[in-house]
């Protein structure tokens, strides 16, 4: 799988200019309300679903939930005085090595308006020296590739194989260029993208009871009690496999000590309940429990198990929407153990927006002792400057200290824990 290593943003929203932000396995999204965090995600799942093979027509959908981000206007950067409306912004991934290194492949795809929304107006790879650029309409006419000019050179659709002699030392080129005789356009500069599963920030309320229905996924959780009915009726060998690692997870978060199914029938069109038992009290129903356990359960069973296989669960990207909602300190932190984890075991990656101290602390500690790299890990800071966001890429030492710290984030969230140990202001 090609897992992007950095996300290229030009002119979205608060993002002012060219900003580029390292993602690695476990990628912190952190900053105050209204900074662009989940901006970012939505960018993020609208370029991801551009190279997972739909069509040229089917592109781009900025308004895919949980990501609703309004017409063109409402994305492009407002930009008001003597220079003008902003008529353009660009999304894009670098790929292949890590950030900084030249050897990097790079997608960038270019939006205008039309009819209000954001259309894509051209798509550009570049790697080494040679890149190939698509302009002009969706169907598309016009290419760009290495030649004479240093530019380029613009050449017809129905010319394109007449230059594949002089392109030998370009083989990625070459392939691409003969893919776009034979396919659509996105499947041609398609990466191998991972699954992508989105997390929203609040998940589907608790039931009291459940009535069977399409068990299709969503990032509210709406499938998630159907999924661990499915599971518990027809499939005893993953349930149980999922029932135990939920319990440990309950167990170590003190959530809970035990999770059901509670049948009312024997068929699989019957309702049922889900039971809770909180440490060592009787069973109850979840919606008599405490809401951080509705509220996690969709990310634990999501993470834990896909359609009761947990080979079928190995190499996704999670985009999570504060994780955290409704869950006590320690929870918090076992929810950021449970990523490391699932990162280590199944190579999930995870994209975390987050308020919670406790989850990029658990983070820094896992990496001290040695149960993350350094490179496994990057901390985006959302840093409001005026009226726009810069993202600041903040790593991680061996001992877990942060690296490249800049002074908005150091002269919060620094100065508040000097001032909780005592240290002088």
């Amino acid at each position: 799988m090609d897992h992007p290593t950095e996300l290229i943003l030009q002119d979205v929203r608060c993002f002012e200019g060219e900003q580029h932000a390292r993602l690695r396995p476990i990628t912190l999204l952190v900053g105050e309300n209204s900074t662009g965090k989940t901006t970012f995600l939505g960018c993020y799942a609208a370029l991801h679903r551009m190279f997972s093979g739909r069509t040229i027509s089917e592109l781009p959908d900025f308004n895919e939930e949980p990501f609703a981000m309004g017409s063109f206007r409402d994305i492009v950067r407002s930009r008001r005085g003597p220079s003008g409306r902003i008529e353009q912004f660009k999304i894009g991934f670098a790929l292949g090595a890590q950030c900084g290194d030249p050897s990097r492949d790079r997608l960038t795809a270019t939006f205008c308006e039309d009819g209000s929304q954001p259309v894509l107006t051209s798509l550009r790879f570049e790697f080494l020296d040679a890149f190939l650029e698509l302009r002009g309409s969706a169907s598309g006419t016009t290419f760009r590739i290495p030649g004479t000019a240093p530019q380029g050179v613009d050449i017809p659709l129905g010319d394109v194989l007449s230059w594949l002699p002089s392109l030998a030392e370009h083989p990625k080129l070459t392939r691409i260029l003969k893919r776009l005789r034979d396919t659509s356009i996105s499947t041609a500069f398609e990466p191998r993208l991972p699954e992508l599963v989105p997390v929203a920030p609040l998940r589907s309320k608790p039931k009291r009871t459940y009535d069977p229905v399409r068990e299709a996924a969503t990032p509210e959780g709406e499938h998630i009690p159907m999924l661990m009915m499915r599971l518990d009726r027809t499939d005893k060998r993953n349930w149980d496999s999922l029932h135990e690692d939920l319990v440990t997870f309950g167990r170590n978060a003190g959530l809970f000590s035990d999770i059901k199914v509670k049948r009312h029938g024997k068929q699989m069109s019957d309702p049922f309940q889900l039971q809770v038992k909180v440490r060592s009290g009787p069973n109850a129903n979840i919606m008599d429990v405490g809401y951080g356990i509705s509220q996690s359960l969709p990310i634990l069973v999501d993470i834990m198990a896909t359609n009761g296989s947990a080979h079928e669960a190995s190499g996704r990207t999670f985009l999570l929407q504060q994780p955290e909602v409704h869950l006590h300190p320690r929870g918090q932190a076992e929810l950021a153990s449970l990523f490391i984890e699932a990162f280590k075991k199944r190579r999930n990656h995870f994209m975390i927006e987050t308020h919670s101290d406790h989850i990029v602390d658990r983070v820094r500690i896992s990496v001290r002792q040695g149960e993350l790299k350094p490179d496994d890990v990057s901390i985006l800071y959302f840093e409001p400057t005026g009226n726009a966001v810069k993202v600041h890429n903040i790593g991680l030492d061996k001992d877990g200290n942060l690296e490249d710290v800049p002074e908005g984030y150091r002269e919060f969230f620094l100065r508040e824990e000097n001032r909780l140990l005592g240290f002088a202001e």
